[in-house]
């Protein structure tokens, strides 16, 4: 049974200072490890925007593969790694898949599923290769083989924990195991992708499964700190976090860890430790764990994201109006457009949506029929920054101090939330006030680092 359970992220594959913990680590390792790899965001940004391309008539299989082999190469230049060819069987794989839907025109979501699980074989391919160049042997184990049952919910599937262990559990698992993260495989023998980096979730249903004493977490995109480094100078990395808090972060600037690591650890209270490779060693950062406690410092962490849009539905009566806002709901749901939050007025209707998504949420508004709304706009240049802790309900300087940090700096404040959760307080601002008012809130409640 394997004693360490891992997320490690392709992006790293490109540091070779954090391979040369990795390699130091394992290479000192004592116990079982099990290596959950996510794919490098170039490959995966390729084969995402690739395979849309390829269903018409310009698109460029043959390109496409050449531009994967290029940012393979990059890695491999990086680590100094010599032209191995284990990669060729997945090439010549994903080449067939690419021209296949070149040829067919067929952009099935179980077909796109199936293409953008290679990211994650290709990075998890590159990782063995670098343990065996450092004279470390390891075992590749693709979901599919391990057995990691999941929902036909293709691009958002859910991992089937009791479906899945009797198989994992007998799985013979080596010194060093490596998983390909982010997918599973159906019941009818499809590859079904649990989502855009969902590495920390497949991991965390293989920690349920063993019962380990903690999952680990090597070296994140962006570490828990108490602001974006980019913004605020030597912010400090936040040493503890509840499964709610750190779920809550992933959703803004966060984005090294995926919202729905926490589900199959809560029954069970297993904590995530969050570790920095450097050195050779593996420094905890932050603890996560299930315990709802209200800390002195209450706010944790000022996030905040550019990824929203605003649709605001204004009309004299808006307010009084049924329906409108069901019938809205009903639209972007059957055409797959996540609402992130809703705020009503009498005369205006505000709905957060994600960025990417704007323009097709423009014309479904103006294609309903929606009695009462006399204009539909849609901002796009707007901020979202909010405060996270538990106990903001039970703290109420905290809305107060918020506000006066935006206020006395004369930011305008587009939108506001608090109340909703006991987690979160947030503002909604034009974007060329994000790094003012991230600053000025910082400042607030942690005082000038």
């Amino acid at each position: 049974m394997p004693e360490c359970i891992v997320r490690f992220s392709g992006n790293n594959l490109k540091e070779p200072l954090v391979i040369t913990s990795l390699v130091k680590l394992l290479a000192q390792a004592n116990s079982k490890h099990i290596l959950i790899v996510s794919a490098p965001k170039e490959i995966q940004n390729l084969l995402s925007n690739g395979i849309k391309t390829l269903s018409s008539p310009k698109g460029n299989p043959e390109l496409l593969i050449k531009q994967i082999y290029a940012e393979v190469d990059k890695i491999r230049n990086a680590q100094q790694l010599d032209a191995f060819t284990t990669l060729q069987d997945l090439y010549e794989k994903l080449e067939i898949l690419l021209k296949g839907i070149h040829y067919t025109g067929d952009f099935s979501p179980a077909l796109q599923d199936q293409v953008l699980s290679f990211a994650e074989k290709i990075a998890t391919v590159l990782v063995a290769d670098i343990l065996r160049s450092n004279q470390i042997e390891s075992q590749i184990v693709f979901p599919e083989d391990l057995g990691l049952i999941v929902s036909d919910e293709f691009g958002n599937a859910s991992v089937k924990i009791e479906e899945s262990t009797n198989q994992i559990k007998t799985f013979n698992f080596g010194a060093i195991t490596l998983v390909p993260g982010s997918y599973g495989v159906t019941k009818g023998g499809k590859i079904a992708r649990i989502g855009n980096r969902a590495a920390d979730y497949t991991a965390a249903t293989l920690a349920s499964i063993f019962n380990t004493d903690r999952l680990e977490l090597w070296q994140i995109g962006t570490p828990f700190k108490t602001a974006d480094e980019n913004f605020v100078s030597n912010p400090t990395y936040i040493e503890s976090l509840t499964y709610a808090e750190a779920s809550e972060l992933s959703y803004f600037n966060y984005s090294g860890i995926h919202p729905r690591i926490v589900e199959p650890l809560i029954e069970k209270h297993i904590p995530i430790h969050v570790y920095e490779l450097k050195d050779g060693e593996k420094i905890l950062r932050t603890r996560i764990n299930s315990k709802s406690i209200i800390a002195s410092q209450v706010v944790k962490s000022v996030a905040h994201t550019d990824d929203i849009a605003i649709l605001r539905l204004n009309g004299p009566g808006v307010g009084f109006k049924p329906g409108i806002l069901a019938k809205v709901t009903g639209a972007f749901n059957k055409n797959h457009i996540n609402i992130r939050s809703v705020i009503t007025a009498q005369t205006s209707i505000n709905i957060m949506i994600d960025k990417t998504s704007a323009e097709r949420v423009r014309k479904l508004a103006l294609e309903l029929d929606l009695p009462s709304v006399s204009q539909v706009e849609v901002e796009e240049k707007v901020s979202l920054i909010a405060i996270v802790g538990h106990g903001m309900q039970q703290n109420h300087g905290i809305s107060a101090a918020l506000f006066s940090a935006v206020a006395n700096n004369k930011i305008n404040v587009l939108i506001s939330g608090s109340g909703a959760s006991d987690l979160v307080s947030y503002l909604i601002v034009d974007e060329k006030d994000k790094t003012k008012a991230i600053q000025e809130i910082h400042k607030i409640f942690f005082g000038n680092n």
